[in-house]
């Protein structure tokens, strides 16, 4: 991210994301790239201004995450649309038709003191923290469009722009919009689905990609919808020297031979040729393949192997054990929803089933489930206080 941003900043463009001079590229989605070469060019290229600049940026949208998840995933108006969000038009209660008033208030508590809330904004430069904010917003919109008497065609449009937002963000995030739009089109209660909204959300959310697909065209000569990494992060996860994970001494950011193979044939033949290897190491290694990606799956919910050590104590199992246990009593949500009928129950699941889909193929970097945090946060919340409501009658014999 950093060196995309310097390169932006120094005025050549969207380009040379290692420290060697590459060319133009294609390796993340664009928005937060040109944002640090903003900061970049008035703070100063690395500079500690600059630093304290990017941080802030990250906070200030992981506290208005924050304040979406909890107090505005917990009040949603009548009639709402993007442009309302400023004006503070919050009324209605998400959870009160969820899960009930006392789960929406604890989880705007919950996530007010969540250790990830605080660490992620500070911790890397990337986009974890915005791509959070803009997806819990996708989410607040789909509810509050969703519940509406009547939803207007700008609801619909701006629907659409802040999924291309998303989508030039964290191209990742796409795999859920359909899911959203489909509970949107056919929620129980709706006698008949807005199909010509949809089409308009759809085709804003597509006009938002052209230009940035043009310009990939234009570029590197072939069509490349937003960026052009994923052949590096499947060889990197899957290949004769790793173990499931990241081989981070193979990685053109790290190691300087590789590093001069990607600038002397260039990004796109580079990623062709990790394409190759990738598809070599499927065929010759199928059943190891199919063994890293089951323990993927395990590392995306417990994390993956880190050593962690505090004046001395290994607390590497206590790690794994405070994920799992958070990723058990989430999937524990959705099945007490489905259990009840919950009819928001497949506008949650998609958010555990098919979001982290892709990152079974690739690391699971603990950064990269942040996203759906906030969803799974109210899940917890809404477990722990079903729980509280069971009461255990002890049966006792007479003599």
């Amino acid at each position: 991210m950093g060196r995309l941003a310097r390169s932006i900043a120094q005025g050549h463009g969207f380009s040379s994301p290692t420290d060697l001079d590459s060319g133009p590229s294609a390796w993340t989605a664009p928005v937060y790239p040109y944002l640090l070469g903003w900061i970049f060019k008035v703070f100063g290229v690395y500079s500690a201004a600059s630093a304290w600049m990017v941080l802030a940026f990250n906070s200030i949208f992981e506290v208005y995450e924050a304040a979406l998840a909890g107090f505005g995933l917990a009040y949603v108006p009548e009639d709402m649309v993007l442009a309302d969000v400023a004006g503070g038009r919050l009324r209605r209660l998400i959870e009160d038709r969820i899960f009930g008033n006392t789960v929406a208030r604890w989880s705007a508590w919950a996530w007010a003191v969540f250790p990830y809330l605080i660490y992620w904004p500070v911790r890397v430069v990337w986009e974890a923290s915005f791509s959070t904010f803009l997806l819990t917003l996708a989410f607040w919109l789909a509810m509050s469009m969703a519940d509406a008497t009547s939803t207007k065609r700008r609801d619909w449009i701006w629907f659409g722009l802040l999924w291309g937002l998303i989508a030039l963000t964290n191209t990742a995030l796409i795999i859920l919009l359909p899911f959203l739009l489909g509970w949107m089109l056919f929620l129980p209660q709706i006698k008949s689905p807005n199909f010509v909204g949809a089409a308009i959300c759809l085709a804003v959310f597509v006009i938002c990609l052209v230009p940035w697909t043009i310009r990939n065209y234009s570029t590197f000569g072939r069509f490349i919808l937003i960026r052009d990494n994923l052949p590096l992060e499947l060889y990197e996860a899957n290949n004769n020297s790793s173990s499931g994970l990241w081989t981070r001494s193979e990685h053109p950011g790290n190691d300087p031979a590789t590093m001069r193979r990607f600038q002397e044939l260039g990004e796109i033949r580079f990623m062709d040729e990790k394409k190759k290897q990738f598809q070599e190491f499927i065929r010759e290694h199928s059943a190891q393949f199919l063994r890293f990606t089951a323990e993927r799956v395990w590392y995306f919910w417990a994390a993956p192997p880190q050593a962690t050590v505090v004046h001395g104590y290994d607390f590497r199992v206590a790690r794994h054990t405070q994920f799992f246990l958070a990723a058990l009593f989430s999937f524990a949500g959705i099945a007490l929803m489905f259990l009840r009928s919950n009819p928001y129950r497949w506008l949650l699941a998609p958010f555990l089933v098919i979001y982290p889909l892709p990152y079974y193929l690739v690391n699971p970097f603990p950064r990269y489930k942040h996203p759906i945090e906030p969803i799974m946060l109210i899940l917890i919340v809404y477990v722990i206080a079903e729980a509280n409501r069971v009461r255990f009658r002890l049966r006792q014999n007479r003599v």
